[in-house]
């Protein structure tokens, strides 16, 4: 009994594991694409808002940026990849014995930024264009920090609603998959109390 118990549950985690599998390629759909127009925005701002530099450097100066910038633009898809498609930030990939410290809220959005576990990782997207503007003074240090490893950008990036959505998708059925996995430690638990008791009670 207690063994189809457990294998009933592994069976749910594993089917809760591939919605979850689901959710995140979706996610990395629409953050490529929210990427790519964050971009675009602040490179606009900063020309706008740096427009004696920007006039200085004029047709000459600013194509080899323009250049740059396209680049950043077409790499996006494999940038989103490397950056946010790792296992450590997305907690279903983890093995049941690793889940001791998963929190209820740790996907949960606030209002219309993600959570923290991500919040820096998407920063971390914009970092290529953080170091072409910063190093060409169409931008400062105003709107970017240099941390140990890349540009960050200081201020909130506001997500789309198609990424907010995905998360808030995310959060409730990984938090469906944390209760599972709890449930699959109670049964195991309960096994091994009751294999100890059949050993004392066969003295």
């Amino acid at each position: 009994m207690m063994a189809r118990d457990l294998k009933e549950k592994l069976f749910e985690i594993d089917s809760k594991k591939i919605e979850l599998d689901f959710i995140q390629h979706q996610f990395l759909i629409e953050c490529k694409r929210f990427a790519a127009q964050a971009i675009e925005g602040v490179v606009r701002r900063a020309v706008s808002s740096n427009s004696a530099k920007a006039m200085a450097l004029g047709k000459e100066g600013l194509r080899p940026i323009k250049d740059q910038v396209n680049k950043i633009l077409d790499d996006i898809s494999d940038n989103v990849e490397t950056v946010i498609n790792r296992d450590e930030l997305w907690m279903h990939k983890k093995e049941i014995s690793d889940t001791g410290k998963l929190s209820a809220d740790m996907y949960t959005t606030k209002g219309k930024t993600g959570p923290e576990l991500l919040e820096i990782p998407i920063k971390k997207i914009l970092s290529p264009v953080g170091e072409l503007l910063t190093a060409h003074e169409l931008d400062n240090e105003q709107n970017w920090e240099k941390t140990q490893n890349f540009m960050k950008y200081r201020h909130n990036l506001e997500w789309s609603h198609e990424m907010c959505k995905c998360m808030d998708q995310y959060n409730r059925r990984f938090n469906e998959l944390v209760k599972l996995m709890e449930e699959y430690k109670s049964i195991c638990r309960q096994n091994s109390g009751n294999e100890a008791l059949d050993l004392w009670d066969s003295l």
